[in-house]
């Protein structure tokens, strides 16, 4: 997600955090100021109180995530990076999970974390209470607790794209053994679900009361299920398709302190994918480069810029084997770079370019509006 930062790793996973993020914070903040400190007069415990509210409640987003990702990896599923954002998170997994039990155990994690925070919270709050703890501890304790516990809740709603739905879409997985009809019947429930939960918030607003968050979320849910029922249809059409039949291989390598001109000159070797594979000084590859990016590259600092300057970490770059199914390769594209690296074992082989799978994606389009 674009205007996102790195805060660090747990348990080797990246976690970034969106500049969103921030200012809901902010406003949690204030607000639970507010409520801490009614007359307006604000104290020293309603200021650190509100602060750790805020902190703590991203702190169980995280948790909620980190539960899908550990979840995952226990069932052979990796997880590329998980964010932090206005509206919650979300965990970037790096592959589908192969079976339907897989993606059910993984979907109900992170509410199950929720849950049990819940009810840590509300138990946590009830003890501070018998102990005389200070009002403003134990009213944002018992907040958490709360918002824990709706979270929880919310989430388990089914349809796509929420938690719930992911496992509605592994029971019926399950069921009739279908992985994309499963997921367009999650999405046709999110869409219905979505629509109405904005219905509730409409005829509240109607009525007199704050229902414009409520009418909102079931926008976003109505919304985004629409985008996953369309993939899933898409995905039906690639079904028999794998990244081997698209795939460029052959590609180009060269020194990472080899300057930018040199290549430009010799960029007939960079082949049809029109990538160098930049390698160390061991000669393991550590990046590429596009011949994009080396002509983005001022005239001027050609001759002094390497290729390791140049490249992106092939960390940040999606990858995939020869055999992974198209329909799976599309959730690996990489906003930030136009391809997918492909790799045999721990080599890397080729390169999947955007435009090609895009061109491939459209041809599924449509044939999938054709009568």
């Amino acid at each position: 997600m674009s205007g996102s930062f790195r805060l660090g790793r747990i348990a080797g996973i990246p976690v970034l955090v969106h500049w969103s993020l921030l200012v809901i914070a902010g406003l949690i903040a204030l607000n639970l100021g507010q409520v801490l400190s009614p007359d307006g007069s604000l104290t020293a415990w309603s200021v650190i109180a509100a602060g750790f509210a805020a902190a703590a409640f991203f702190a169980s987003v995280l948790a909620h995530e980190l539960s899908h990702a550990l979840t995952a990896r226990r069932h052979e599923v990796g997880t590329d990076s998980i964010t932090l954002w206005a509206l919650g998170g979300v965990a970037h997994l790096a592959a589908e999970p192969k079976t339907a039990r897989a993606q059910g155990w993984i979907a109900v994690a992170g509410p199950a974390m929720s849950l049990v925070l819940g009810i840590l919270g509300i138990l946590a709050a009830t003890a501070l209470y018998a102990l005389g703890a200070p009002e403003e501890l134990i009213t944002v304790t018992a907040w958490l607790g709360i918002i824990n516990g709706l979270l929880a809740v919310f989430n388990l709603l089914p349809g796509a794209p929420l938690d719930g739905g992911r496992v509605l879409a592994a029971v019926r997985w399950g069921r009739h053994g279908d992985r994309y009809r499963a997921m367009e019947e999650a999405a046709t429930a999110g869409r219905v679900l979505g629509w109405a939960i904005t219905g509730v918030g409409v005829w509240l607003l109607l009525s007199g009361y704050n229902g414009l968050l409520i009418a909102l979320s079931g926008a976003f849910i109505a919304l985004n299920a629409t985008v996953e029922r369309m993939g899933a249809q898409v995905r039906r059409q690639l079904g028999p398709l794998s990244v081997a039949d698209i795939a460029r291989f052959g590609l180009a390598h060269g020194d990472a302190a080899t300057d930018v001109d040199t290549i430009l000159w010799q960029r007939q070797r960079l082949g049809p994918p029109r990538v160098v594979v930049v390698l160390d000084a061991q000669g393991h590859p550590v990046g590429l480069a596009t011949e994009d990016d080396l002509w983005d590259v001022d005239a001027s600092r050609r001759p002094y810029l390497t290729l390791g300057e140049v490249a992106t970490p092939l960390d940040r770059i999606g990858r995939v084997t020869p055999d992974t199914p198209l329909a799976e390769a599309l959730s690996q594209i990489q906003p930030h770079h136009p391809l997918l690296t492909v790799w045999h074992g721990d080599r890397l082989v080729g390169v999947v370019p955007s435009d090609v799978l895009r061109d491939r994606i459209e041809r599924a389009q449509a044939s999938r509006t054709m009568p």
